[in-house]
């Protein structure tokens, strides 16, 4: 047996023992692959299609540290809190702790008793972490959420921009990118800014066939109000409301509360302790709705959530698609409506500062034709069969009363 073969072999001996899966997906085999034999990749996976495993299994099976870049110090606390549970002794350096626990956090790493550390970006680019990181030797660098590398990306943060220095800077360690929303430019973009040469891509399906896509243009509030009341009244699980702005994310989970609906609002101006609650009664049903900011729900692990309702536009198509995404990660049915207003168009050309982002989400709201077709084209994908859009839905009942006649 050659070593990459007994690295692999242990490889789902990992996933068995610690993740209570039988088997890898296909594209988490071709990840996890990559990553023990040295290579570096670049890994597109729909949302739910567990990019967490491609990156923490091969930190188990290779010798020495694996660091993960993560955008957000709480979605870095939740993923040490769920490496953990998994017997991954895992760790975070981040600006929420003290200059004390940093220092607690670097002495476990030099002692080798952390296997896997989340940092920020603008974190793991100075030069007191580099050096320190340099004389470590990474066994695996993973860039977490890498469309934020791209400038042509939804969610672009500039310190992203310097990993590919940091790469060379720790001694060019194999590199997964993994994300779960990159259009085909920004996957090029992220390959040549991460200098990643020619490394292997992994690019799953976009097509999530339990997903039931729906757009209504509405008058105004008060009927945008009792459209998304009627969607969640009838208890149907869990829900996820985005809003463009903290205020809406505070009015609307009022209007939803007094309309009997058990909401809560999220977004970042809210102390950090009363997002957590938030969060925590979300994942544990004390609360079925959320209504949010585009700051809650990268990385949150709900998979029974059966309804995702934009109240408005969103900043790209591909962020619109990423927030949908996190309805029906269990793979049973679930709806993504989009309930917008001409005056919703004014607020995001206020918020986004390229307006070209817009073009494509414009067009999927207003054009004729199949929306799941128009999302999949987008990232460069056919598609085969509409199972579930507004369009196709109301084409079939057409076509159905056509044939009674």
């Amino acid at each position: 047996m050659t070593e990459l073969a007994r690295r692999i072999a242990h490889a789902h001996e990992i996933l068995h023992r610690r993740f209570g899966y039988a088997h890898f997906r296909v594209g988490q085999l071709r990840a996890v692959r990559a990553a023990l034999a040295g290579r570096n990749a670049l890994v597109v996976l729909p949302t739910g299609g567990g990019k967490s495993v491609c990156y923490q299994v091969p930190a188990l099976a290779l010798e020495g540290l694996t660091i993960v870049v993560s955008p957000l110090i709480s979605l870095m606390q939740d993923q040490v809190q769920a490496a953990r549970a998994r017997g991954i002794r895992a760790a975070a350096l981040t600006s929420a702790q003290s200059a004390a626990e940093r220092e607690r956090v670097l002495a476990e790493v030099r002692g080798g008793g952390v296997r896997l550390l989340y940092v920020a970006p603008e974190r793991l680019a100075t030069g007191h972490c580099i050096g320190f990181l340099r004389q470590v030797r990474p066994a695996l660098l993973a860039v977490d959420e890498a469309h934020c590398v791209s400038e042509w990306g939804h969610d672009f943060r500039p310190a992203y921009r310097q990993l590919g220095a940091v790469r060379l800077a720790l001694g060019r360690p194999p590199t997964l990118a993994l994300t779960a929303t990159a259009t085909p430019a920004v996957r090029d973009d992220v390959v040549r800014t991460l200098r990643l040469g020619d490394c292997e891509r992994i690019v799953g399906t976009f097509d999530r066939p339990n997903l039931s896509f729906a757009v209504h243009r509405v008058a105004d509030d008060d009927e945008r109000r009792r459209r998304l009341v009627g969607l969640l009244k009838p208890y149907r699980g869990a829900a996820v409301v985005y809003v463009p702005t903290r205020a809406a994310a505070e009015r609307w989970a009022r209007a939803l509360f007094h309309a009997g609906v058990s909401a809560a609002p999220y977004h970042a101006g809210l102390e950090h302790a009363v997002r957590r609650q938030v969060q925590h009664e979300f994942l544990t049903d004390r609360v079925d709705c959320v209504v949010a900011t585009s700051a809650f729900g990268m990385g949150i692990d709900k998979s029974s959530v059966r309804t995702v309702v934009h109240l408005g536009l969103s900043t790209s198509l591909e962020a619109y698609y990423q927030e949908a995404g996190r309805a029906g990660r269990d793979g049973r049915r679930a709806l993504c409506e989009m309930l917008w207003t001409r005056g919703d168009l004014r607020v995001q050309r206020a918020i986004v500062s390229d307006a070209g982002k817009l073009d494509p989400l414009l067009r999927y709201v207003t054009a004729f034709g199949c929306r799941r077709a128009m999302l999949l084209h987008h990232f460069g994908e056919r598609l085969r069969h509409c199972n579930g859009c507004d369009r196709c839905t109301r084409r079939r009942a057409r076509w159905a009363q056509v044939e009674v006649a």
